[in-house]
């Protein structure tokens, strides 16, 4: 496509030479990481670079036969590095096009074709005019098959760059043309500058296709990640667990599944409208697996108590939560499992370890070692405290004269009475048998005695009803002991026993307080020692046959009166009736 003017004049050579170098430069940054690009635009370098050398060659034979010199070796030259052009063209339009080996190879033998037609009509039947026509076939055919290389691109999403090189080849092939046709062969031939400038555009065009490769990259890359994500919300909504994908940034949901849906109570047309952190019920247990998840990412089987646009309760679910990538944004991956119910059999069997069955009071185990912190915290913050000791009257006799079963009745009514009767941080506990002990927080023995006699006229105005529908009242007799005495919850539990001895000794039904002048006589009397600590249940239960406790024992069941002992006999309550 050049002209041999470019030769006339260093300067022309040296532009054109210039744009030449662009080209190179700019290829090679076209085809830098681009495998589809590399090969036609080197071919088409590599054709460019052979027609320019094709056009010196000319150049020189015009010059030796102005010297009258022979120049057959000259338009071999000439014909050979243009015919060569017209491969690497050809060439390089099959890559663009179909990339097809066949096609390769049959252009490579129209090449062989050619250099024996160029020998033919040069060395063995020498033919000008055939010459001149191998002269304007060859780079005529070679930017032909270019320009229908480029054009083929026209159906691609970014194709800017090849409608460029297609356009910038078509204006190459339409100028051969007029050269071909005698038309303007004067005016083409004095565009010297048309192969710089024909250079410089195809550069432009080379960093153009590298631009739209990269976009067709992106472009499939963005496909390919929506579908992936089509899959993933496809497997999403096809899980049998609740899974949730909410920003990072502003916590928003933007995919829940039908599971989720369900779950949380979340209208799936105004999903966005919800952020995860409104579900949890604990801050801090939300909280907590934020912190784990900025240091591990990953987080599994974490426990959290969420909560419900449509329920007030909560309930516990068990989370996995991963940080991801969806849709161009970080996000996290939930996926949750309903184990409330694990939950709830969880909180039973603590209940029930620390709880006694018949009562649903705590048990002795509880009682001893939650009393201990608090007398701790009581004497750290210099607080008094107070234990009751309980225990039902004659309850023997309740066991003996109505069965086991009102018995039970007995202590199921003394408990909740005393559970209804006394302060929410108040500790009651079912000690053993009959036996119940209370752990009054910031009251002195004073107030203590007085809750003490509250309680006992309290659960003495109690009545429950046995088989046959007779009424039994029952009474206690209760002894307390304080801070005044001991921080330690062993010794106030025995001298709280202590003093329950004495108010049954003393009639029963009554309160009586341990006081510090009785410690004297208590460690004196050996009471300290005669306590096995290392039995399982506290002394009173050794004494519960005893005549202390017992005094009923030898009374005939008739011979009692309600006066004495609170208990209706049977019989008389039948002829009352």
């Amino acid at each position: 496509m050049g002209s041999i003017e470019v030769f006339a004049q260093s300067q022309y050579f040296l532009i054109t030479l210039l744009a030449l170098g662009i080209l190179f430069f700019a290829s090679m940054y076209a085809t830098a990481g681009q495998d589809k690009l590399f090969t036609p635009l080197w071919f088409l370098f590599i054709g460019l670079v052979l027609d320019f050398g094709a056009n010196g060659a000319a150049y020189s034979g015009a010059t030796a036969y102005a010297g009258g010199k022979d120049i057959d070796g000259y338009v071999f030259l000439e014909l050979l590095l243009s015919l060569s052009a017209m491969i690497f063209l050809a060439l390089a339009a099959i890559r663009l096009m179909v990339n097809g080996i066949l096609l390769n190879w049959i252009v490579v033998g129209l090449g062989v074709l050619g250099i024996l037609a160029v020998s033919l009509f040069v060395y063995i039947i020498p033919d000008g005019n055939v010459v001149n026509q191998m002269r304007q076939i060859f780079p005529l055919a070679g930017f032909a098959c270019l320009a229908a290389g480029f054009w083929s691109q026209s159906n691609r999403e970014f194709k800017s760059g090849s409608m460029l090189s297609a356009m910038l080849s078509s204006a190459v092939v339409i100028m051969l043309v007029c050269k071909y046709c005698g038309f303007f062969t004067e005016g083409i031939a004095n565009l010297w500058y048309g192969s710089a400038l024909f250079y410089i555009l195809l550069s432009l065009s080379a960093v153009m296709m590298k631009v739209d490769a990269l976009n067709q990259r992106l472009g499939k890359s963005a496909k390919e990640i929506d579908k992936y994500n089509q899959k993933i919300e496809e497997i999403i909504r096809l899980s049998p667990f609740p899974i949730i994908i909410s920003r990072v940034g502003d916590d928003r949901i933007i995919l829940a599944n039908n599971n989720a849906v369900k779950l949380f109570g979340i209208n799936p047309r105004e999903i966005e409208r919800y952020r995860l952190k409104d579900f949890f019920a604990d801050s801090d247990n939300r909280q907590l697996l934020t912190e784990r998840l900025e240091n591990e990412r990953e987080v599994q089987d974490f426990e959290v108590l969420v909560k419900t646009p449509l329920s007030d309760t909560p309930f516990w679910l068990l989370a996995s939560v991963n940080i991801i990538d969806y849709n161009y944004d970080v996000a996290l991956y939930a996926a949750f499992q309903d184990i409330t119910s694990r939950k709830n059999r969880e909180a039973l069997l603590k209940n029930q370890a620390i709880r006694d069955p018949l009562t649903a009071l705590y048990n002795r185990r509880y009682f001893e070692d939650e009393v201990n912190k608090r007398i701790l915290e009581a004497k750290a913050q210099g607080q008094p405290y107070t234990v009751l000791m309980l225990d039902a009257d004659h309850f023997k006799k309740v066991n003996d004269t109505y069965g086991h079963k009102v018995g039970d009745k007995v202590l199921i009514e003394l408990a909740s009475t005393a559970e209804r009767a006394l302060r929410d941080n108040d500790i009651v506990a079912r000690y053993g048998g009959e036996e119940f002990v209370v752990f009054l927080p910031g009251i002195h023995a004073e107030q203590g005695k007085v809750v003490a006699d509250r309680l006992r006229e309290s659960i003495s105005k109690q009545v429950v009803y046995s088989d046959n529908k007779l009424p039994v009242t029952f009474s206690v007799s209760i002894g307390v002991s304080s801070s005044d005495i001991s921080d330690n919850v062993d010794t106030l539990i025995k001298t709280a026993d202590e003093a329950l001895y004495k108010a049954k000794q003393n009639g029963r039904n009554r309160v009586e307080v341990f006081k510090k002048e009785d410690m004297e006589d208590f460690m004196a009397s050996g009471q300290a020692e005669h306590k096995d600590e290392s039995q399982n249940h506290h002394p009173v239960f050794d004494k519960e046959n005893s005549e202390e406790i017992s005094l009923l024992d030898g009374v005939e069941a008739g011979q009692i009166s309600n006066e004495d002992t609170q208990i209706e006999e049977p019989s008389n309550k039948k002829e009352s009736k």
